[in-house]
């Protein structure tokens, strides 16, 4: 019998299969039982949420390799839950009630989750599901047992109640095709998740999602946001053809990813990729890179006890100078800080970990581990197009002394191998407003910049991307961010250097009119975005782009400007 159950679009993609029911590892908790020792409950706690925190850490990780960054930031507020005080502190109070452990972790836990679930706004709603998420993982250390139960054997559509982050993070990318959630929303982690990794999401579909059977087979219009079961021969019919748009559309652009990214009036630029380690470099050519705009160095040093060996970073950045094989590399060196401890790099907890002790600020108290990486990418970049960048760079002072540091590393590296060369350059992210505004003071210390949008925009618009209540107005889009941006283009070309890209906004199809109207050299992003962006810019002129940019920079409102911009894409597009 057919049935149509309609959610909201989360991560656009057709697909069909067979169901998968997500089974909750049922944590069963024990027998009430008097707490007669409170300290000694804490401590068994203490414990538990050390071993929850290393877990974390590790689904951190992996999430920075499968989807970046951004993603990876979930799991970063999952740590900051963990370790929470006022968590804490109502924990000790109901063990000094004499409560057993297990309760009072759950029953504060529960407390946070439903204070959260009670508020009407939408994004700090979602958020409970991490506070009950990080409250099940220490539970279950608590309680000695493993949360990993739900393992695909086969490819199919997931379908669960909700997906937490950690356990999005834990599924077999390569057997997914699909999530279908029946609670969340557009702005829950596992939709975020979701669109990083590529697979095809629906949330918000309701109880009749969970009445489906195992095994039974569904038709998944991520697009339009339906679950079809047993559709009819006319529906089928045009689920197919949307799916087989869709596709066509993916590999004609896939087919011409390789092609150069020159505009119709000859204008080339760079599109490269954002990327973690070796096996995504191998990911990005297969979409068309013309090289990597953005190699993310600080996975090598988390989830570690001690320094990386000098030897084990020469391996790693070695084999992705293999991969590249002569295209451009852009390494950002150590971009780690107060929102990530990092017990042997001496980083602890502050209260504003985003305006702390962080990236490039390292150099002041610890230049050694600046000049080893230095030597490091040196010695792996023999030969190669090696391009190293600096992050969170707000001074004038800490480029000079890094390329001090890069010097003394030059020296060495040449003493070390005779003959040693490379197409060698140095840049700088522009993600804190004040570089932006200070590029021609910079210029002559560097041969290139780099624009990183997310950071950009969170401290043009003083936002936290990670809180819920105010994270909706981070938009790359807000004309004050665009005007940062504008300037730094324009500057840096007066001073004959070239300008990358590697934020969020450089793959957005919709952006693509502007950025080349202000004349941006590199567009980084992930290598999915990759073949669609390439063909855009071959779609239209950069002759036609530049007013448009102009228009953008005089409008009042983020909404204004992507109103904007799709409209005139729409227009520059339509006859191609």
């Amino acid at each position: 019998m057919k049935q149509l159950i309609r959610g909201i679009p989360a991560a656009q993609g057709f697909t069909q299969g067979p169901i998968f029911i997500w089974q909750d590892v049922d944590l069963i908790m024990p027998e009430p039982y008097p707490c007669s020792n409170p300290i000694q409950a804490w401590k068994k706690i203490q414990a538990a949420i050390e071993s929850a925190s290393v877990e974390i850490e590790q689904l951190r990780s992996k999430v920075l390799l499968d989807a970046g960054k951004e993603q990876a930031a979930i799991f970063d507020a999952h740590l900051m839950m963990a370790n929470d005080e006022a968590l804490h502190e109502m924990v000790k109070g109901l063990l000094e009630e004499g409560i057993n452990p297990e309760a009072a972790w759950m029953n504060s836990i529960n407390t946070f989750a439903e204070m959260l679930e009670s508020l009407s706004d939408e994004l700090l709603k979602a958020r409970s599901v991490d506070v009950r998420d990080v409250g099940k993982r220490v539970l279950a250390c608590l309680l000695g047992k493993s949360l990993i139960v739900n393992a695909l054997k086969e490819k199919s559509v997931i379908v669960a109640r909700d997906l937490a982050p950690s356990q999005t993070a834990t599924i077999d990318r390569s057997l997914a095709l699909a999530f279908c959630i029946a609670e969340g929303g557009p702005t829950s982690h596992t939709a975020i998740l979701a669109k990083a990794l590529g697979i095809p999401a629906i949330v918000g579909l309701g109880e009749d999602i969970l009445k489906l059977k195992p095994g039974e087979i569904v038709w998944v219009d991520a697009n339009a946001g339906n679950v079809i079961v047993q559709p009819e021969e006319d529906e089928q019919r045009a689920f197919f053809q949307r799916r087989s748009s869709a596709d066509r559309q993916q590999a004609a652009d896939l087919e011409t990813a390789f092609e150069p990214a020159r505009t119709l009036d000859g204008f080339q630029v760079e599109v490269v990729a954002n990327i973690g380690g070796v096996e995504d470099a191998k990911t990005a050519l297969a979409h068309g890179a013309d090289g990597v705009g953005l190699f993310r160095t600080e996975f090598i040093y988390l989830n570690r006890q001690s320094m990386p060996t000098f030897e084990m970073q020469v391996d790693i950045y070695r084999q992705v100078v293999t991969v590249m094989d002569g295209r451009p590399l852009v390494v950002r060196t150590l971009d780690i800080g107060g929102d990530k401890q990092v017990d042997y790099l001496g980083i602890i907890q502050e209260p504003n970990p985003f305006l702390g002790w962080r990236g490039i600020r390292m150099i002041s108290e610890k230049p050694e581990i600046l000049r080893n990486q230095f030597c490091a990418l040196l010695k792996a970049g023999q030969g190669s197009d090696l391009r190293i960048m600096l992050p969170m760079v707000s001074q004038l002072e800490e480029v000079i002394q890094a390329r001090q540091l890069s010097n003394e590393a030059l020296d060495w590296v040449k003493s070390e191998i005779p003959g040693w060369t490379a197409r060698l350059q140095y840049g700088i992210m522009v993600e804190v407003p004040s570089a932006a505004l200070m590029i021609e003071h910079f210029a002559p210390l560097v041969d290139f910049f780099s624009i990183g949008t997310n950071d950009l925009t969170q401290y043009t618009l003083a936002v936290d991307r990670m809180n819920g209540r105010v994270s909706g107005l981070a938009s790359p889009f807000h004309p004050a961010v665009l005007k940062l941006i504008e300037r730094t283009v324009r500057v840096a070309h007066q001073h004959n250097k070239w300008v990358g890209m590697c934020g969020e906004l450089a793959g957005e199809i919709s952006a693509v009119p502007f950025l080349l109207g202000i004349g941006l050299d590199e567009f980084s992003m992930s290598a999915a975005a990759i073949p669609a962006v390439k063909r855009v810019i071959r779609q239209i002129k950069t002759a036609d782009c530049i007013p448009i940019a102009a228009w953008a920079l005089n409008l009042s409102s983020a909404a204004e400007v992507c109103a904007y911009l799709q409209s005139e894409l729409k227009r520059l597009t339509t006859n191609i």
